[in-house]
């Protein structure tokens, strides 16, 4: 009976032990487009021009991308808005998949709405990387959510930093 105990711990130990230390599920396979651009173009579609340029001054800070103001000279598109992203036009290319318009009944609502910050991949249109955090609450920082989203995306992108 003990050894049986013992040889079902050690199955146990040497059968699960690569998974323990296999990468847990918050660190997600990010695609490699994320690590080769350049250049980004940042869509600020909350309507609070504040929310949008605290996200640009932490992209800039962040240092890996250049923010440029033309969307075609761009390898990436950063969009921010208060509105989940959805790819519902797809016969117009992928600079009309951007469509988002802001939710006012949200933001001046008594609890907080949540900030969504997708990254776009402007040849293919295909969502490389989607975050979304509460916004507009007084412990939360009503201008901070896309500082923080693009704060987030730098951690998983520049683990070490």
């Amino acid at each position: 009976m003990r050894k049986r105990a013992v040889v079902l711990a050690l199955v146990f130990g040497f059968g699960f032990g690569p998974l323990a230390s296999a990468k847990s599920p918050k660190q997600h396979l990010l695609p490699t487009k994320l690590f080769a651009a350049k250049s980004v173009y940042f869509d600020n579609q909350t309507g609070f021009a504040a929310v949008g340029a605290d996200a640009v001054r932490e992209l800039k800070r962040w240092g890996r991308f250049q923010v440029v103001q033309n969307r075609d000279r761009a390898d990436l598109v950063f969009v921010l808005s208060s509105e989940e992203y959805s790819e519902s036009v797809d016969d117009l290319g992928p600079a009309s998949k951007i469509n988002f318009e802001p939710d006012w009944f949200l933001h001046f609502h008594y609890r907080p709405a949540n900030a969504y910050l997708t990254v776009i991949d402007t040849i293919t249109g295909d969502t490389l990387w989607a975050g979304s955090h509460v916004w507009g609450g007084l412990l939360t920082g009503f201008n901070s959510a896309g500082r923080r989203l693009v704060h987030r995306l730098r951690e998983q992108v520049d683990p070490q930093r």
